[in-house]
């Protein structure tokens, strides 16, 4: 195979961060080709005398210095002012791109991130590798991605961007100083993933995932994955810029280390995002261990060629083999990739050794085949979360039959000899052994039927006995809620869930408890322990879930919800309930279907509409009998127990089967008076209120306001919450005044809100209202403000009062 073309070498001896790594990137890809390194390096000579701006590319001869001088522009230092922003310090330097710390001063003072391109190395490739990775972070909304705020052109016509600052070291570096346990790299591990799959599902693959690239900061004193540098991204299915980035044949972009082999091969193979899915195995492989999978200093050794074939053909040990190989060591081990110390390495090894779970699933991440490769940074967390559940995994070890194949390929003339040896004795003893089977196997099989069928009637009777008790245990636990005995009422939905594990509603309950307390990660973690059991989605409950999900940045869980209630597995699928639509609208980076749900709760308000003047519909909350409920042959059945959250309206009489649907409204005309529908009970105040929140999600900002103007104007529990929409809204029309202001009805409202969360024991005001009101309101704090609002710090401690309360 023929080396690179020297202009394919120089590109990316630029891309190297420092000398040292320029210098080891030419020994590895040159070898001991002199004439391909001595073109290189007259390259590299050329490329550090001033060369002519406006010339397309970096290999012309440079002109003039006068002339270049007048054309390059001044160069940056600090203190100059580029745009709004003032440059303070220098903290990075890329083949083609500075990097500064920048003081922002209009319209809000914060210091942020500027990248720029250098002086003089503006050709065609380079603009539209800077420019692709402008528009790759600016497509990114995610809160372990560093965010672009801005981006521009200078008076000598370079282009520059501005991002969130990051100031944070590797994500390898912060555990080792740190000490994290294994339990904490893994979770550190599932942010990293949780970033890399909202970059997929923008069309964006990373392509050089590495630590370096993955930062790690404290907020509040916990730590925060930001991944950074998506310098080398490639778009799927659309071009990041208008100029289409092209990688040429024989170039090879990322870093040995840790490439994928489709990266190495630098074939007609398109790299799609399971080479990114690769590297995260490259980088769990190095939190695990300490070291890279293939030895860097053998890498860095070895010729271009052979680099390649030990990238695409070499298996690396798992990581228990290779922990257990650094702890014999006595001295320093050369496979350390970073400047590690070895007795730190050792001791962290002899606390806590690899379980057999977590090298397979890395081992599954680095196949080199990638079909066999997890499908998406999603599943492979989702394994990471089932080892940290102590749940089955999904990644196992390769079955014999693969392994097989894979020895069969490598020892192909051996095995051609053995198996025409092999076929005769086969054939021969193959007749006997089947009739000797079959005779076997008759006599087996009915003694496992029966067998199976006495043990299947054992645990259907062990399961309607511990169904039975665990009815009861939740009884016992919502009188104790009803008592605001929350420990007791915790500690029998605990005793349900390790009765019966497998009953969803058990996971269910104990989660709306929770949530009610304010202990929204022991809720999630219910809640998805339901999702898992097939639990039926349609109750206010779930859209809580959703809300939970949505502001613990459960990104996989929250899409679950949404998927289930918007693609359900029927070819006749029931109409979306009130509830499913506002648990829909939670996220606005997941709402695609926003025209189709605000369709949906325009027709709800239309069903629902009350007499003229009213500010209620029929039977609702504001009419006389609203604290009445009726069986469904119009009788009265006395007064409705109130429902956890206020609104369980279709309550079935004990025995009764479940209405029909969202809209049961009761017996025909002249067989008793009408029961009011569900759309019917909603006041009018909050339909209004998720009307206005759909037309929003959906860029209908004037229909958001008008319905915003008719939930204000009635009376009702939304109230409160439209102020966060109305800012949003006002934002986008260009009314900023009035955004602002509505922000600071939109702080009281909050205020006010979590005062009586806290302070009220009977807690009236529904939780689920309460943590919507949270998320639009840090939605609207973002878009109206340009600031991230932190959690309520009376949240925090009353968190910490109901964990202390129920001993978790």
């Amino acid at each position: 195979m023929s080396h690179p073309s020297p202009r394919t070498v120089f590109l990316e001896a630029l891309d190297q961060e420092t000398a040292d790594q320029r210098e080891a990137y030419l020994a590895s890809v040159c070898g001991d080709d002199a004439e391909l390194r001595a073109s290189v390096e007259s390259l590299l000579a050329a490329h550090e005398r001033p060369a002519n701006p406006l010339d397309q590319s970096p290999l012309t001869s440079p002109l003039d210095p006068t002339l270049v001088a007048d054309l390059a522009g001044p160069s940056e230092h600090i203190g100059m002012t580029i745009g709004v922003y003032r440059l303070m310090e220098q903290i990075g330097e890329g083949g083609f791109g500075l990097v500064f710390v920048a003081q922002q001063e209009k319209p809000v003072r914060r210091k942020v991130a500027l990248k720029i391109i250098k002086p003089g190395t503006g050709s065609q490739e380079v603009l539209a590798r800077f420019d692709a990775e402008r528009q790759a972070v600016a497509m990114m909304d995610h809160p372990n991605i560093a965010r672009v705020f801005d981006a521009g052109v200078t008076k000598d016509a370079r282009p520059y961007f501005v991002m969130e600052l990051v100031r944070g070291e590797p994500v390898t570096d912060f555990c080792d100083r740190h000490g994290l346990s294994l339990r904490d790299r893994l979770q550190l591990f599932q942010d990293v993933c949780a970033a890399t799959h909202h970059a997929h599902q923008k069309g964006v693959v990373h392509r050089d995932l590495k630590p370096s690239n993955v930062m790690v900061t404290l907020h509040d004193d916990k730590p925060v994955v930001k991944v950074i540098d998506f310098g080398v991204a490639k778009a799927m299915g659309q071009s990041l810029t208008d100029a289409t980035i092209y990688t040429r044949f024989y170039s090879m972009i990322g870093t040995p280390l840790y490439m994928s082999p489709e990266q190495a091969a630098m074939s007609g193979l398109d790299v799609d995002t399971r080479s990114d899915i690769y590297s995260l195995g490259v980088l769990l492989y190095e939190l695990l261990t300490g070291t890279t999978p293939f030895d860097r200093k053998r890498l860095d050794s070895a010729g271009y060629d052979e680099m390649r074939r030990i990238i695409r053909e070499e298996d690396p040990p798992k990581p228990s083999t290779r922990l257990t190989t650094i702890q014999s060591l006595n001295s320093p081990t050369v496979t350390a990739p970073r400047e590690s110390e070895p007795q730190a390495l050792k001791a962290a090894a002899r606390r806590e050794s690899i379980p057999s779970d977590l090298d397979w699933i890395v081992m599954k991440a680095m196949e080199k085949d990638r079909n066999r490769r997890y499908e998406s940074a999603a599943a492979m967390s989702a394994d990471v979360r089932r080892f940290l559940s102590e749940e089955p995994i999904e990644a196992r070890p390769p079955s014999r039959g693969y392994r097989l194949r894979k020895f069969a390929a490598r020892n192909r003339a051996a095995l051609l000899t053995g198996s025409l040896v092999a076929a005769a004795l086969v054939v021969g003893t193959a007749v006997s052994l089947y009739q000797a089977s079959v005779a076997i196997a008759e006599r087996n099989e009915k003694e496992i039927a029966l067998r199976d069928a006495i043990n299947a009637r054992q645990e259907v009777e062990s399961f309607t006995e511990r169904l039975k008790t665990a009815n009861v245990l939740l009884g016992n636990a919502r009188s104790y809620e009803d008592s605001q005995q929350y420990a007791a009422a915790d500690a029998a939905y605990s005793e349900a869930v390790d009765l019966v594990p497998n009953y969803y509603l058990v996971w269910v309950q104990r989660a709306a408890l929770r949530g009610r307390l304010h202990l929204w990660d022991e809720a999630a973690d219910d809640f998805a322990a339901a999702m898992r059991l097939e639990a039926p989605i349609d109750s206010r409950q779930w859209e809580g879930a959703a809300a939970i999900f949505h502001l613990g940045d459960r990104t996989d869980d929250y899409r679950a919800i949404y998927s289930r209630l918007m693609e359900p597995p029927t070819d006749n699928p029931p109409p979306l309930n009130f509830h499913s639509i506002r648990a829909c609208l939670i996220s606005p980076a997941d709402v695609p279907d926003a025209r189709q749900l605000a369709a949906e709760i325009e027709s709800m308000l239309a069903r629902s509409a009350g007499p003229p003047g009213g500010p209620w519909g029929p039977g609702s909350w504001g009419r006389p009998n609203r604290d009445r409920d009726f069986r469904r042959d119009g009788t009265d059945r006395g007064p409705r127990p109130p429902g956890p959250d206020g609104f369980d309206f279709n309550r079935p009489e004990p025995g009764e089967p479940p209405p029909a649907g969202p809209g049961f409204s009761g017996p025909e005309p002249g067989g008793g008076p009408r029961r009011p529908s569900f759309e019917d009970r909603v006041p009018q105040s909050v339909m209004q209120y998720v009307a206005a929140w759909a037309s929003l999600r959906a860029g209908e900002e004037q229909k958001a306001l008008e319905h915003l103007d008719a939930a204000s104007n009635s009376r009702g529990p939304s109230g409160d919450m439209v102020h966060s929409l109305r800012a949003i809204a006002l934002h986008r029309t260009g009314e900023t005044e009035q955004a602002t202001a509505e922000m600071r009805r939109a702080d009281n409202a909050l205020d006010k809100a979590i005062s009586e969360a806290i302070e009220s024991p009977d807690r009236r005001r529904p939780w689920i209202d309460l943590l919507e009101m949270i998320i639009l309101h840090r939605e609207a704090t973002r878009e109206v403000l340009g600031t991230d609002a932190e959690l309520d710090p009376r949240l925090v401690a009353a968190q910490k009062t109901a964990r202390d309360l129920l001993q978790l």
